[in-house]
């Protein structure tokens, strides 16, 4: 009997329970919210209205509003109108705080929410703000008459965890080393006007740069802007950072920043972190302190996102990073930077650089163009382009180096290079700028100054100078040119040299002079400048046509020597015809006699001639053998037509030929100077 009873008890539990279940499952959730909107900051006199029109039903029904102030300042007599209705508002008459609720309803269910409303009396109260704001905040107009009051005062370093909007006229001052910091959870709102009066001014509470830290952005809310705000006297020493910022983004911020001002603020005034991403950066002025030598950084990925519309009257851009890799056709905007770690563009990036633009390098820092990527920096007459270093000091950093340029050549015209020269770019010689392995480029309408090693290098397997046209190098310690045989022919005879340690053009012998056309070396304009054969190679060797022209210069090194030969099918050639106001020289360059070999004929072209040639310092004695100035060889057989020329100063013949052959020597009105041996030597 009694196990009877326990099951029914049993049983009718598990029914209890399963009802009660049954109930809970069944349970309505309130479906409304209550949404009185962000505190308000007011002035006495002002009609204020409210907003509840972000209270919800999560059902999509109907409800209705009902506003009551719960408490006020003693002795006003405000009275909400339209109290049923989503915007109600009231006249403040007192200053003071004002709380009010806003209750929505429908049937059985029903929810509220509060807002305080601070009123202040105009023209005689400076809001403070001392504390985090975890609400919602309108920051309104204290004085109105007057934009230049102190609307709020800032005075402990705040965090912002809700949405803060600041209205047009609006001016928040910050009290000595206070600062704002916009945290995930923030939305910043500053939308001033395009007057004066309108503008949205953030600033120190004294106008000494740096007497506040600064804001800092870790919100990506899409609703944030910055606009018509200026922001003056920030960049103390914040807990982000360990150098003088005034508005620092981080790699989460979205922060669009448009026609605002930043001045007066010490060390960088807009900072973009590592990773971070430029929103919106245009028509924006701003303007550094003394000594102030950086406005923005950016990493350089960034920099392109920075509009032409911004008015950056003193300091530069500095950007971090060095690398730009992406492939794709990248143009920046006209302005001054620095790059602390250099440039490295790679894998086919184009960079172009736009007239005005001044780029400055870090000490001992270059720019690299590698693997099919190039600079495209076309400036003009009136809008030069600026390579050159941080510092106005000569060999301050290495300069540019390009190299595999494949079919992406880089073009530069109308720029200047200057303070280059630090250390080598490739090899043992240091160069203001250098082409290596099948590097490319044109040059025209400028200049390199000022460098601690050669100007301009391209001597590399492959490196070739497609253009070179009213150029001017000067200041170097090293030559102005270095080039390969492959590049003489494309100097311009007008290049103007000056100052430069060494007056030649040094001209590495390491690659033969081997064309499908004729090279024509022109000279210079400049009597004093000279080619110097001299490199990796100091001979020279020609197995295509060769022409010197009138006043050409050509001095060989000690113990080197010219070969005129045929080699792969070309039947080379040297055609070296000057005048009598502009003879040739080709000599030593210590003018030391019988220092070198002298020119070797072994080919029978009927190019091969020299008019007003002077040969001289040649015949280095050879033991067990004879030398000369020229020698018209026999094996390959050489051929040669000299006329109106001087042999001289030769270690031991003038000119040597074989007997047998000496038909294939053509001479006449050829003066001797100084050959101890015979003039024609015949073997």
């Amino acid at each position: 009997m009694k196990n009877k009873i326990l099951k029914l008890k049993i049983s009718i539990l598990s029914c209890i329970v399963l009802i009660a279940c049954q109930e809970n499952d069944s349970i309505d959730v309130n479906p409304l919210k209550a949404n009185a909107g962000s505190d308000i900051q007011a002035i006495v006199g002002n009609t204020v209205t409210l907003d509840g029109s972000q209270s919800i039903d999560s059902d999509g029904e109907t409800f209705s509003f009902e506003w009551t102030v719960k408490s006020q300042p003693i002795n006003s007599e405000a009275e909400l109108t339209n109290e049923s209705l989503p915007k109600p508002s009231f006249k403040a008459d007192k200053a003071g705080d004002y709380i009010i609720q806003l209750k929505i309803s429908k049937t059985k269910w029903e929810s509220t929410d509060e807002i305080k409303v601070t009123l202040s009396e105009i023209g005689t109260q400076t809001i403070v703000i001392s504390e985090d704001i975890v609400q919602d905040m309108v920051l309104n107009n204290v004085f109105i008459d007057d934009y230049q009051l102190i609307d709020y005062l800032v005075t402990e370093p705040i965090q912002l965890q809700a949405k803060l909007t600041i209205m047009p006229g609006v001016r928040v001052a910050f009290s000595e080393g206070t600062s704002l910091k916009i945290t995930q959870e923030g939305t910043f709102i500053s939308e001033g006007g395009s007057t004066e009066e309108a503008r949205i001014y953030l600033t120190g509470e004294d106008e000494t740069p740096g007497f506040w830290n600064g804001i800092y952005i870790d919100s990506n809310n899409q609703n944030n802007k910055w606009n018509y705000t200026e922001m003056s006297y920030a960049g103390g020493i914040a807990e982000w950072s360990s150098e003088a910022i005034g508005l620092y983004l981080d790699e989460n911020s979205y922060l669009p920043i448009t026609n605002s001002f930043f001045k007066e603020n010490k060390g960088i005034q807009v900072y973009y972190s590592e990773l971070s991403q430029i929103a919106e950066f245009n028509y924006n002025n701003i303007t550094g302190i003394e000594n102030n030598l950086h406005n923005i950084l950016v990493p350089i990925t960034q920099v392109l996102n920075i509009g032409s519309s911004n008015q950056i009257l003193s300091g530069d851009i500095i950007f971090v990073n060095s690398i730009l890799d992406n492939g794709e056709n990248i143009d920046w905007p006209s302005y001054v930077y620095t790059s602390l770690d250099g440039i490295k563009l790679l894998n086919g990036t184009t960079l172009n650089i736009p007239a005005y633009t001044q780029i400055k390098v870090g000490e001992n820092k270059r720019i690299d163009i590698l693997n099919e990527s190039r600079i495209l920096a076309q400036g003009s007459q009136t809008g030069i382009i600026y390579f050159m270093g941080l510092e106005d000091i000569s060999g301050y950093w290495k300069g540019i180096y390009i190299e595999h340029s494949g079919n992406n050549h880089s073009i530069f015209d109308f720029i200047i290079v200057k303070n280059a020269g630090s250390e080598p770019l490739a090899g043992n010689q240091a160069a203001s700028f250098h082409l290596g392995a099948y590097g490319v480029a044109s040059i025209d309408h400028s200049s390199f100054n000022d460098g601690a090693g050669d100007g301009i290098e391209a001597t590399s397997e492959g490196a070739t100078i497609l253009s070179f046209t009213s150029n001017y190098v000067r200041g170097h310690l090293g030559y102005p040119i270095a080039v390969s045989t492959k590049n003489v022919s494309i100097l311009d005879y007008y290049t103007y040299f000056v100052n430069n340690g060494k007056n030649q053009v040094r001209v590495d012998g390491n690659y033969p002079v081997a064309f499908d056309n004729e090279a024509v070396w022109n000279g210079f304009q400049q009597t004093n400048m000279t080619y110097h054969v001299n490199g990796l190679g100091k001979d020279l060797t020609v197995w295509s046509g060769l022409q010197l022209m009138p006043g050409v210069v050509l001095e060989m090194e000690e113990n080197s020597r010219i070969v005129v030969e045929n080699a792969n099918g070309k039947e080379g050639y040297l055609k070296a015809a000057g005048n009598a106001t502009k003879p040739i020289v080709i000599k030593n360059i210590l003018e030391t006699t019988g220092s070198w070999y002298g020119i070797t004929f072994s080919s029978t072209n009927a190019n091969n001639s020299l008019n007003y040639v002077h040969v001289l310092h040649g015949g280095k004695p050879v033991d067990n053998s004879f030398s000369a100035n020229i020698i018209v060889d026999n094996s390959l057989q050489g051929s040669l037509n000299i006329s109106n020329s001087t042999i001289g100063y030769s270690g031991q013949h003038g000119i040597s030929i074989l007997n047998e052959a000496r038909g294939n020597l053509v001479d006449s009105n050829i003066t001797y100077i100084e050959i101890p041996g015979s003039n024609v030597y015949e073997w």
